[in-house]
């Protein structure tokens, strides 16, 4: 027996505890699209933006990208200078920008900016009241400015007025240099003084340092508190008390407040956290941290290493109470957990302080230990401005980790099982077998060896199964079983060799064993039933048609001992498990929705509570009701990443646990609520394989896929529960020529002429969590009224909308699959051309009644009738216009795939379309023909291409084809349908759907013969819940790939006969061998000569893809 027993060669990823104390970020810098590096602060507007300033210009970040706001002298309305020292939201949470000598307001929905020249570096900003903000500069002394009367007024040092402000100089250093007492005045501390500012009578009153105790204690001022009656001022020499009645000054340095090393300037002070039994606040200091207890009357420094007798530049605390701490001598942040100090009354321990810096050895750690600011936004996410681009805090960790070893890199995890007693993982894959210790982490690898009976039938290994004894079954790739026996024992093996009571021959595509011990298998070729001695076969028979035993995914007996049988082709069955009878198959009934609705099975499983669930194939996951002995259906339309689920478990809680083609989700059946997780969660791959999935006995569950194992706790995941903040970012209109314009929507409305071809819409759902999983609907009243599903996409465009008024809506989910409300509405009207407006009707009224006299009858008709030629020629034109803007202008080139594509447009534009999307290592081709012609049938092309532009990458056609449907029975556009084909290309393969094409043609290089493909299927938007069939196809150098619309085949001659299906498979066939250019044109030349002449009443579309190498 090949048995290598080492250490295990593993990147065993186990997630690392997460304390309270441990932070880790993401960073975000010039290559994720910032204008600079050095980040000099961070805000959050209103909407929910993140704003980001730099010294190179300003940036807004949404979670997914950032855009770059510059200053244009030759543009009033915008940034008035690129370095952005500091960034100010007010109380409607609108953002003030400070540059060098203005403060700018940002204008959303104009994207624009308001300045407001103070002709000197702005350092610090205060909101009075609503509209009302006083500014403090450099040089020039400060500024009030006041949005609700337009004006601004600036407040100056004379030194021929004593009772104006005492000096006209603030630095961007003093923390909070102004503060509003109770009566409405402002208290102002500058570089030269403090003043009192009485805004009823407009006078200020100077407060300067002199030789006696009871002046302030120094002319630099740093920052004003108040509280309770008194206003704390710190200065580089100390701390002041002002009694705000009587205006009396004291002095506490060196008194009441006896610094430890003798320094008493104080920085910037910060209150104690509200509802905690101390009173009293923070000071940050030059030698330290120190707190004012002012139940106790006592000053005390904080004795921590980092922080004592150090310089501390800035203070900052979170929603917790908690402090960060920039220290520039100890370099990056010290955080300050103050739990503790708060219910000891003031003791603290080294565990309540973690240093926060750069570490090469932690890629989640701070990208520089130079920190400038410190942000908590909304949610109490900290970002952190550094020299090295902008830090946010994570908030969640992956809650997959991976297993990676030499043995299974690049190899497919096709079975996975557990030995609880033992302790060991066990998978298999394409070289061999591997039992995994995961609690020393010590392997044993099995292998084939052809000299040695002891050891497996094959290296290349396929599903796998860990019997209640111990035992594990493992399926050859090429037909048979090994067995291996408990704890290292001896390898069996079963093979078919033709005799009697031997296992079924062919590849084992699932093995199980039922309540009493014994083992089920199956192959293409029938069923065996292992009784612990030998074999009994059920062989496949067509002519019984006995299909339940072939072919079988998955065998399943539940706890009332009803036996399941779930197959590849021909759906589920329950069955006599001694005789493989059918009691019952489950097939679809086209007018019961509960039927059972899927031909392909890949899994079955049974809850604690006793719910039967059956995994399908592209239609979903099955919940059965054994009381009406019918289904429950949940599909991507509840949530589900995919329909096609392939594995199926239950955690400790009662959560129900999927592995799909497209990620893994975990669902609560009693709420109804789905989380998906993929590789942005730390899954390995997207896609699993089937039934490749197992609990340990602590409740980690593994999945197996085409790149090794992903697996997680399921006690430690957690459910974000915050909707994103909705906001739109964009919008822009077309005209006829595709020239686009932007709109402003500053008020939520917009207005635009009937000439408009296109309308887009650019929205967002801000959550800076995982935001590439944001989920996105919207509405159109008037146009449709139920909610459309966008997918993941930010953007929906509409063409042709017809006069009238319109209200747009859009709602997003976060990472977790949670909805916000719908967005506050957009109002859209459009104007009717001139001819329909009402002043236009009278004037019709007008021309009706001269004709009355007959004088101008005939001149009349003829005029209206040439206006309504005209009026219809512009509109066809437009329609023709549009349409060919809708399709792609070159193909793409990739997978060794030459494509050649072209519409002749008919008379009446119809609506054919074809369309080109990369996927990943794939090419997506879509060819379509809506029903109608001009404007009628681009609005349908239009919302099919935005359909498809919205779909999730890397899933099936079919799928695709399920989604598209959707959206467009939705907006519900009556009559009109969509037929399409979508064929998604692999280097080997391609994927085929179809709804009510015409056939796809194949022509084969090999034996130079031509496969008419026709799948059955209704137009898209025939119903809501219609699903599409998915077929596979080879492809081989040389294939040719021709789709087609209709208009071909059906193009009639004078003679009123049609072309005709036939003519144009025997085209492709005589054709083949040529390039993809000369095919296509061949068909077009088939057309043209079929015609003779006669313009084409319907679009003709030919796409032709070869694959050249």
């Amino acid at each position: 027996m090949t048995n290598i027993k080492k250490k295990l060669l593993i990147f065993f990823s186990f997630k690392a505890l997460v304390f309270s104390s441990v932070l880790n970020f993401d960073n975000i810098s010039i290559k994720d699209g910032l204008s600079e590096n050095y980040i000099n602060c961070i805000q959050e507007d209103g909407k929910g933006f993140i704003w980001i300033a730099t010294e190179e210009g300003l940036n807004r970040y949404n979670g997914y990208e950032t855009e770059i706001y510059r200053s244009n002298p030759f543009k009033t309305n915008a940034l008035s200078g690129n370095r952005i020292h500091d960034i100010f939201t007010d109380s409607d949470g609108e953002v003030w920008i400070l540059t060098d000598k203005s403060i700018d307001k940002y204008e959303y929905g104009k994207n624009t900016f308001k300045r407001h020249a103070v002709r000197s570096k702005p350092t610090y900003v205060i909101e009075e009241k609503k509209g009302v903000l006083w500014v403090c500069t450099e040089e020039e002394g400060l500024f009030q400015i006041d949005e609700n009367n337009n004006t601004i007024k600036n407040h100056k040092f004379s030194p021929l007025d004593p009772q104006s402000l005492s000096s006209n100089n603030f630095t961007n250093k003093q923390k909070n240099p102004l503060a509003f007492d109770s009566e409405g005045n402002l208290w102002i501390g500058t570089d030269n003084g403090l003043n009192f500012f009485n805004q009823s009578i407009g006078t200020f009153k100077r407060f300067f340092s002199k030789n006696n105790k009871t002046s302030i204690s120094s002319n630099k001022i740093n920052t004003l508190y108040i509280s309770e009656g008194t206003l704390w001022v710190g200065t580089q020499n100390g701390l002041d008390a002002i009694d705000l009645n009587t205006h009396k000054v004291e002095r506490y340095a060196g008194s009441k407040w006896v610094s430890l090393i003798g320094m008493h300037n104080v920085l910037q002070i910060e209150p104690f956290k509200k509802g905690t039994t101390m009173e009293g606040f923070w000071m940050a200091t030059i030698g330290g941290l120190v707190y004012f207890d002012k139940n106790m009357g006592i000053f005390q420094d904080i004795i921590q290493e980092d922080v004592f007798g150090r310089f501390v530049s800035n203070m900052f605390s979170n929603k917790k109470g908690d402090l960060f701490l920039i220290v520039p001598q100890s370099g990056g942040i010290v955080f300050f957990n103050t739990t503790n100090f708060y219910l000891m009354y003031g003791l603290t321990t080294e565990q309540d302080f973690q240093h926060i810096v750069n570490s090469s050895k932690n890629p989640k750690s701070l990208t520089s230990n130079k920190v400038k600011n410190i942000f908590f936004d909304r949610q109490n996410t900290m970002w952190v401005s550094t020299e090295r681009g902008v830090n946010k805090q994570r908030t969640t960790e992956n809650i997959f980790s991976v297993i990676k070893m030499d043995d299974i890199n690049n190899n497919i995890v096709k079975g996975l099982g557990f030995q609880k007693q033992e302790n060991k993982l066990w998978f298999s894959h394409n070289r061999g077998i591997v039992e995994l210790n995961i609690g020393t982490f010590e392997k044993n690898g099995y292998r084939s060896d052809p000299t040695n009976e002891n050891s497996l039938l094959s290296d290349e290994s396929g599903v796998i199964k860990v019997l209640k004894n111990g035992n594990v079954w493992v399926a050859s790739e090429y037909g048979g079983v090994s067995v291996l026996e408990k704890n290292g024992g001896r390898i069996k093996r079963f093979v078919n060799e033709g005799r009697k009571n031997q296992i079924i021959k062919g590849k084992i595509n699932t093995i199980f064993e039922s309540n009493n011990g014994e083992i089920y298998l199956s192959s293409l070729h029938g069923s065996s039933i292992y009784n612990g001695e030998h074999f009994k076969n059920f062989e496949f028979n067509p002519s019984i048609r006995n299909s339940q035993v072939s072919g079988v995914n998955k065998f399943f007996e539940d706890k009332n001992g009803t036996f399941w049988v779930g197959t590849s082709s021909n759906g589920l069955f329950r069955v006599d498990k001694t005789t493989m009878a059918v009691l019952e198959h489950y097939t679809l009934d086209p007018d019961n929705p509960k039927s059972f609705a899927s031909s392909v099975v890949h899994e079955i499983f049974e809850t604690k509570k006793g719910k039967i669930l059956i995994g399908s194939g592209g239609e979903g996951l099955f919940v059965f009701n054994s009381r009406d002995n019918n289904f429950d259906r949940i599909t991507i339309n509840e949530g589900l990443p995919s329909n096609t689920i392939l594995s199926i478990t239950e955690d400790s809680n009662g959560f129900i646990w999927l592995g799909s083609k497209n990620g893994v989700s975990k669902i609560d059946l009693d709420q109804m609520s789905i989380q998906n997780y993929n590789e942005s969660d730390g899954l390995i791959s997207r896609a699993v394989s089937p039934a490749a999935i197992t609990k340990d006995n602590n409740g980690n569950i593994y999945f197996g896929g085409p790149e090794g194992i992903s697996y997680t706790d399921p006690a430690k995941t957690t459910r974000n529960t915050t909707p994103p903040r909705l906001a739109i970012t964009h919008m822009f209109i077309y005209d006829k020529d595709n020239k686009r314009e932007r709109v402003e929507f500053k008020n939520d409305s917009i207005s635009i002429f009937h000439t408009t071809q296109t309308i887009e819409i650019n929205y967002v759902g801000l959550s800076y969590t995982k935001t590439q999983k944001n989920k996105y609907q919207y509405k159109l009243k008037n146009l449709n009224e139920d909610w459309v599903e966008n997918n993941t996409k930010r953007t929906v465009s509409f063409q042709g909308l017809k006069p009238g008024e319109y209200t747009f809506f859009f709602k997003a989910s976060n990472n977790d699959g949670i909805w916000s409300e719908p967005s506050s509405p957009l109002f859209i009207r459009v104007y009717p051309p001139a001819w329909k407006t009402w002043w236009a009707y009278s004037g019709y009224i007008g021309l009706f009644a001269l004709a009355a006299f007959g004088s101008v009858r005939r001149h009349d008709s003829t005029q209206m009738k040439k206006m309504e030629e005209d009026r219809r020629a512009v509109e066809l034109e437009e329609a023709r216009v549009f349409q060919m803007k809708m399709i792609p202008k070159k193909a793409p080139s990739m997978l060794g795939l030459k494509i050649s594509a072209g519409i002749k447009t008919a008379t009446e534009v119809g609506g054919d379309y074809y369309d080109f999307f990369q996927g990943k290592e794939s090419l997506y081709i879509a060819v379509g023909d809506a029903t109608g012609h001009g404007m009628t049938a681009g609005m349908m092309v239009s919302i099919t291409k935005a359909g498809l532009y919205g779909t999730p990458q890397n899933i099936p056609p079919n799928e695709v084809s399920y989604i598209l449907n959707r959206t467009i029975k939705a907006i519900d556009l009556g009559k009109n349908k969509m037929a399409i084909s979508i064929a998604r290309f692999w280097e080997n393969k391609i994927e085929l759907t179809s709804a009510a094409m015409p056939p796809l043609y194949h022509y084969k290089a090999e034996t130079k013969e031509v496969d008419e493909i026709l799948l059955e299927g209704l137009p898209l938007g025939s119903f809501k819940g219609e699903t599409y069939s998915l077929v596979d196809i080879e492809i081989k150098k040389g294939d040719v790939f021709v789709f087609i619309s209709d208009g071909l085949p059906e193009a009639t001659n004078i003679s009123d006969q049609m072309l005709g299906y036939k003519a144009v498979l025997d085209c492709i066939k005589t054709n083949g061998e040529h390039g993809a250019e000369e095919i296509k044109q061949s068909l077009f030349d088939l057309g043209q000569a079929w015609l003779d002449g006669v313009q084409n009443q319907d679009d003709i579309t030919v796409v032709v893809v070869k694959k050249e190498t």
